[in-house]
């Protein structure tokens, strides 16, 4: 009977001996709230008429600037942030004959609050993921044309941000890398930013 009490007293004590095991596929707690800078280059591709005259244009290059809070739960990520885009670009008379009044140069600005959803798809150390959500947006264009008129104007509307990213764990931090798209309905612009980043 000395024995079985034995016993019982080392399965109960033996638990609280062993020391604590962590995670291996995390090398942070992943509750944790985390913010994240980013930037990268970005092209645009002009999409406001259909047909061959939407392919003839050439696609508009940037950069893009990225900032915000991110909270991560198992795999199960969500993100909040601003992010600002910038591009150039040239629009020849081929596009719409010989007339020069339509040759233009534009520039837009873009102002965007990203609302992001994230999930990672494997457990491993370097983790891809995928990332998708909306991104209210106020963009300012200036179009300065062959003739030297000069237009500007702004557009305001609510995009989708589908894309691909890959983060990888430091002592301290993770960086990270996506390919993003973002998807502006009923205006003349697909996104297609390429940024590199760190989360603290």
């Amino acid at each position: 009977m000395r024995l079985v009490s034995v016993c019982v007293s080392l399965v109960v004590a033996l638990p609280g001996s062993l020391p604590s095991q962590q995670p291996a596929d995390s090398a942070q707690p992943q509750s944790q709230p985390r913010y994240y800078i980013a930037g990268g280059f970005e092209l645009a591709r002009f999409t406001r008429f259909p047909g061959p005259v939407a392919s003839s244009l050439g696609p508009g290059v940037g950069l893009s600037l990225q900032g915000g809070y991110t909270r991560q739960v198992g795999r199960l990520g969500f993100r909040v942030g601003l992010g600002y885009f910038e591009r150039d670009r040239e629009d020849g008379p081929s596009v719409f004959g010989t007339f020069s009044e339509f040759y233009n140069v534009s520039t837009s600005r873009t102002v965007a609050a990203n609302i992001d959803l994230t999930y990672d798809l494997t457990r491993s150390r370097i983790r891809p993921y995928l990332i998708g959500g909306v991104a209210p947006y106020l963009a300012s264009v200036s179009q300065r044309f062959d003739s030297g008129r000069k237009v500007d104007y702004n557009q305001f509307g609510v995009a989708l941000s589908p894309g691909l990213g890959l983060r990888f764990p430091l002592r301290h931090a993770e960086i990270f890398a996506e390919a993003r798209m973002y998807l502006f309905g009923g205006h003349s612009d697909v996104f297609a930013p390429l940024t590199f980043g760190i989360r603290f």
